[in-house]
């Protein structure tokens, strides 16, 4: 499905795009594996990494910088039907 949208919508970068997604996934277009599907490896995968890391970074993203707030919390009322408001 991929591959039809790419050859739709740029068909002078599918080629290229498909190059890298295979050797990203060990020369195939998809890893069915369990346990190595979500985990790329190679070049491209360390620089997709990379690069991620670096927006995330610029963006703020990944900081522990706030704190659960649970004085707002109410325990229902377990003898009969709970209240929507």
């Amino acid at each position: 499905m991929f591959r039809e949208w790419l050859s739709v919508h740029y068909p002078e970068r599918g080629d290229k795009v498909m190059s890298i997604v295979r050797q990203i996934r060990n020369g195939r277009d998809n890893d069915p594996d369990f346990f190595t599907r979500m985990k790329p490896g190679g070049v491209w995968a360390d620089l997709f990494r990379a690069r991620f890391r670096l927006a995330c970074k610029r963006a703020g993203i990944g900081k522990a910088g706030f704190e659960l707030d649970c004085s707002q919390f109410q325990r229902p009322d377990l003898s009969g039907q709970m209240q929507l408001i």
